[in-house]
Order: structure tokens, then C-alpha cells, then sequence
């Protein structure tokens, strides 16, 4: 009885929350609010709905394909191994519209706003909770938080500009949606990116803070498939980095790789590490697909099944990257398949037949090295150089232990080989294209099929025109 009535909760919540469209949500009261309270009457109603927030992140608009693949399309990661019915076209080609039809990432933008709408939603009406533990209501409220602060922050990287675009950020930036019952004059009221982040930094402090005084309530899979006071960190970390803050970068990502709870892979394991839905040590988040084998990322790498739907593969751009003996390299985390007489390879991280939806690893301990190499170079550039080498070469030798260890004496070479190593370790993670703009290098994509192979920073081009309704 419990089971059905917490069904009937997630599939009303799923009916209010898509009944309202993006341009309700963001210009007008819901009109769901009243009914949607009712249903937060107990503990168990409360956590089924936090459960569906993270359900509304697996969704193909986002994590899965749409938002996942913008950076890796945009900066040349990606090309296309089909001619057939490609995704995210407008996006490769740099074409979007406002026109939502003509605007590739118009489905993310969307899914992302009903993430928020969800989240608003059990912030709003964890209040009329009765029978949940302080410590069961506050682990609810810090998953809201940080659902927030995750959608808010990737929807300002791909809709606006990088935060260094202006020197006080104040460049326009996203709206801000942190109550689903306030009325907006437009929704071209947009906040600016100094705000968002403002904005994004507080939801995951007010996260943290929750976090120290609750307790565990998922039942069921692994600690690392939801979030945590580490995931919040860790993002935290992320955030700062794109903002600048380098001191606050540094400081929580080696927070994180010293407490030694998210050790690296071994050399040995790498591989083995993306197979199926194996979750990684490395792992301080993922979003996990339990037993479900089709309908993830997983279909646009997965030669096997040569459906409509694998399509993603790796540019010679990326490939060149890599020493053949890296682990990371062609000779071993790629698959060449030839399809209408082309060849071309395909990355392993999301591979396979009967585990096409495997997990999505969100944040890994081997971003946090990275993050502390640039944070320490970019924050100490006279003493930063052996720190920022130090956490390099952590990379770099468990992918390649016969490498030599990377060592310069100037601030630019270590931040393009920094760069280099994120690209290498970080693909098809979300990264490329947001890297190429915080970094204000100039887009250059050479295994491009797409007329606009590259532009010059700064361009328009650098943030995706957002659609509007």
C-alpha cells in the first residue's frame, strides 16, 4: 500500500511539474501549488519526490545526451559518424535560434528549468512534513539545495557567457528561479552572472550546512549514486574554479583528495572501471540506471546495436592527444567501427550492448586534481608551478606510468598542458567546450564536418542563444 500510494505521489508531482510549461514557470504562479502540498504529508511522500529530481537529471535533454554532449560537440571532441538524423546539429554548426524548433539545446533548457521546479517544490512544501526525523528532513532539503545550485550552474554555461567575459561579471546571464511562486514582469528577466553564481554558491552552503546534521535515507544502491556534503563540495570546487576564486578551489578540492575517501583507479583498473554500471572509487557522484540496459548515453557510442542512434565518435583532434601507450588512448578506451564504409572510433566510456544506460560519472577524484593544478598555479603564479606539477603528473603517470613527468618553468605552458590533460582525462565527462571558453582560448576544431570549424574569443558564439517562448 505504502509502495502505491508513493507511486501515485511521483506520478501526480510529474503531472504538475510538466503540466506547467518553461514560460508559465518562469512568468506566472503555478497553478499546482496547493494540490502538490497535499501531497507532501509525510516523510515518505517527501523523499519520493527528491527520488524524482534525480530521475529528472537522467532525462535524455540533459545528463544523457543534450547537455553532456553540448562541450563535447561544440569543442571538438565529437563528430558525427552518421549522416542520418544527427542530434544536436544547430549546436555543432553553431546556428541555434531563439526560436525554440531551431534551438538544439531548447530541450535542455526546459528539462533544466523543471529540475528547478522540482527542487523549488520540496523546498517549498517540506514544511508540511509531520512524521520525518530533523535528521531525515534536512538530508531532503540539502539534495533540494544542491539540485538547484547543479541545474542553475549548467544552464548559465551554456546560456551565457564565461564568468571572466566582464570584469565584474556583470554580463547577462540566466533567469534565476529560486521560488516557483513568484511573478516575473518577462522572462527576459535575466539576472547577471555575477548574481547566478551568487546565487548558486549560497544553495550549496545552505546544502552543506544541512548536510552536517542529517542522516542517510536512500535504502537502496550506493552511497555515490546520491548526493552528499562531498558531492556539494566537490561542485563547490567546480564552481569556483570557473568563477576564478582559486584560493577557494584549491582549498576544497585537495580537502577532498586528502580525506582519501574517493582514491584514484589504479592503472590496471581504468578500463574495467567504465564497463557496465561499475562504479568507480574515484567516484564522488553518479547518476546511477539500476537495471535498466537501453534508453542512457551509452546508445549514441554503442556500435554493436548500428541503430538510429550511435552516432558520437572521436575526433582525430582528441585521439593525436594521446601517447599510444596511455591507457586513455585509441589502442584502448576507443573501438573503431565502420558504418556506411567510414571508420571511425568510438569511446568505451559509455559502451556496450546490455548496459547502454551505465552510469553517469558526474564528478570524479581525477577532476579534483586538475582543479587543485590550475587552482595552485593560477593562485600562487610564482610558487605554483611544483604544486600544480605535483597534481598533473598524478594524471598523467596512472594513465601512462612510462611517461615523463611534466615540468616547465612558465605559467602558460603549464596551463595549456593542464588544459591538454583535461581534455585527455575529462572526455565525454562535459567539459571541453565551457574549458575553451573560461580559458578564453580560441575555438579550433580541425576533424570538423561543420562550415564553422572555429572562431576567436571573445564571440557571441561562446554562450548559446537561449530560446524563447
Amino acid at each position: 500500500m505504502r509502495h502505491n500510494r508513493n507511486s501515485i505521489i511521483l506520478l501526480v508531482l510529474v503531472i504538475a511539474i510538466n503540466g506547467t510549461g518553461c514560460r508559465k514557470f518562469l512568468e506566472s504562479n503555478s497553478q499546482n501549488q496547493v494540490s502538490v502540498a497535499e501531497l507532501f504529508t509525510d516523510y515518505e511522500g517527501a523523499r519520493t519526490a527528491i527520488i524524482g529530481c534525480y530521475n529528472k537529471l537522467k532525462s535524455s535533454a540533459y545528463y544523457t545526451r543534450d547537455f553532456y554532449s553540448y562541450p563535447e560537440l561544440a569543442g571538438g571532441n565529437i563528430k558525427y559518424a552518421i549522416t542520418r538524423a544527427p542530434s544536436l546539429t544547430n549546436t555543432y554548426n553553431f546556428v541555434n535560434t531563439t526560436v525554440p524548433s531551431y534551438n538544439s539545446m531548447s530541450s535542455f533548457y526546459n528539462q533544466a528549468y523543471s529540475v528547478i521546479y522540482s527542487a523549488n517544490n520540496v523546498l517549498e512544501n517540506i514544511k508540511y512534513v509531520t512524521n520525518g526525523k530533523t535528521e531525515q528532513i534536512n538530508r531532503i532539503k540539502a539534495d533540494a539545495y544542491t539540485i538547484r545550485a547543479i541545474a542553475h550552474f549548467d544552464l548559465v554555461r551554456v546560456f551565457a557567457q564565461d564568468y571572466t567575459n566582464t570584469p565584474n561579471a556583470d554580463h547577462v546571464g540566466i533567469v534565476i528561479k529560486i521560488k516557483n511562486t513568484d511573478s516575473i514582469a518577462s522572462v527576459n528577466y535575466l539576472s547577471s552572472v555575477k548574481q547566478v553564481y551568487s546565487q548558486i554558491i549560497n544553495d550549496i552552503d545552505t546544502a552543506l550546512a544541512l548536510y552536517s546534521v542529517s542522516t542517510t535515507i536512500y535504502p537502496s544502491g550506493s552511497a555515490k549514486t546520491w548526493l552528499s556534503a562531498d558531492a556539494a563540495r566537490a561542485l563547490k570546487a567546480r564552481v569556483c574554479l570557473y568563477k576564478g576564486d582559486y584560493a577557494q578551489a584549491y582549498s576544497l578540492s585537495t580537502s577532498i583528495i586528502n580525506g582519501g575517501r574517493y582514491p584514484l583507479m589504479q592503472t590496471a583498473d581504468y578500463l574495467s572501471s567504465w564497463s557496465k554500471k561499475n562504479i568507480s572509487s574515484e567516484s564522488i557522484f553518479e547518476l546511477a540506471f539500476g537495471s535498466s540496459s537501453g534508453g542512457g548515453y551509452g546508445d549514441y557510442f554503442n556500435t554493436f546495436a548500428q541503430s538510429l542512434y550511435v552516432q558520437f565518435a572521436a575526433t582525430n583532434d582528441l585521439l593525436n592527444l594521446y601517447d599510444p601507450v596511455d591507457i586513455r588512448s585509441h589502442n584502448y578506451l576507443f573501438q573503431d567501427t565502420t558504418l556506411n564504409n567510414i571508420t571511425s572510433s568510438f569511446s568505451k566510456k559509455y559502451f556496450g550492448t546490455a548496459d547502454s544506460s551505465n552510469n553517469i560519472k558526474v564528478i570524479r577524484t581525477s577532476e579534483l586534481y586538475l582543479i587543485a593544478a590550475e587552482a595552485a598555479l593560477q593562485s600562487d603564479p610564482a610558487n605554483g608551478l611544483n604544486t600544480a606539477a605535483t597534481y598533473l603528473n598524478t594524471i598523467r603517470l596512472r594513465a601512462n606510468p612510462s611517461a615523463t613527468p611534466f615540468a616547465v618553468t612558465t605559467k602558460e605552458a603549464m596551463l595549456d598542458e593542464i588544459f591538454n590533460e583535461r581534455r585527455r582525462e575529462l572526455c565525454f565527462e562535459g567539459h571541453l567546450f565551457f574549458d575553451i571558453a573560461r580559458l578564453h582560448k580560441n575555438l579550433v576544431r580541425v576533424d570538423c564536418s561543420s562550415v564553422t570549424k572555429g572562431f576567436t574569443y571573445p564571440d557571441s558564439r561562446y554562450a548559446c542563444l537561449r530560446p524563447v517562448y
